[in-house]
């Protein structure tokens, strides 16, 4: 299997397995942690206005609305946006919901705060992530917050590279294989889903930044960390 993934993988990755898993796999409790994450790192409260990029299913922003939150979310899926608009629609939440490529959309603020999870901050180079928290930092209110999650900060992820790692969630087997492309700065994730004896190989990368890059980043869009 090729370690040669292009740049634009998440614009057609994101259906099928690849959300039903993700959908299924975190809990209920999961998500509140989450949220309450959120509003303490945040500072936010009842009435904010607040970005969720990439917002994927949106269970964030579900959260964060019933609790009297005003979000936007941008994500390119066009399952995870349709799920979260029937969800947004039926409970009457006030979620603004976009199906845009966060690399091209004009986002509208100001925000009180906005927040990356997921894992989402590496699916763009250098340039790219540039672009993405300089977009980012001009849409915040001063003072306002930027929540980053990632699991693949190079300290993190390189003293250890999982490999051949499976998880079972309901009916779906999933194994994990990763490849460090060195020269390049990325990590590709091969994973192959079994569910009923049929199975489905999917690829996607995540660049892999050390933590001082990404502190010297945000500081040049204006944001302390």
């Amino acid at each position: 299997m090729s370690d040669i993934i292009p740049d634009n993988w998440y614009e057609n990755f994101f259906h099928g397995i690849n959300c039903e898993i993700w959908e299924k796999v975190i809990s209920p409790e999961w998500t509140d942690a989450e949220v309450n994450f959120l509003i303490d790192e945040l500072q936010i409260k009842s009435g904010d206005h607040v970005l969720d990029i990439p917002c994927g299913a949106g269970r964030h922003s579900i959260e964060l609305a019933r609790r009297g939150l005003n979000l936007t979310g941008i994500d390119i899926s066009k399952e995870f946006v349709a799920k979260l608009r029937e969800k947004v629609k039926r409970e009457n939440l006030p979620i603004q919901v976009l199906r845009e490529n966060i690399l091209k959309v004009k986002i509208n603020g100001p925000f009180g705060g906005a927040y990356c999870l997921g894992n989402s901050f590496g699916y763009f180079d250098m340039e790219g992530v540039k672009t993405f928290v300089a977009k980012v930092s001009a849409c915040l209110r001063a003072g306002g917050r930027f929540v980053i999650n990632s699991g693949l900060v190079a300290e993190s992820i390189l003293p250890h590279i999982p490999q051949g790692e499976t998880y079972t969630v309901g009916d779906i087997t999933m194994t994990i294989n990763n490849v460090y492309v060195a020269d390049k700065g990325y990590m590709v994730s091969h994973l192959q889903y079994t569910r009923g004896g049929k199975s489905e190989d999917h690829s996607f990368k995540h660049y892999v930044f050390t933590l001082s890059e990404i502190i010297r980043l945000l500081e040049s869009v204006g944001l302390k960390t």
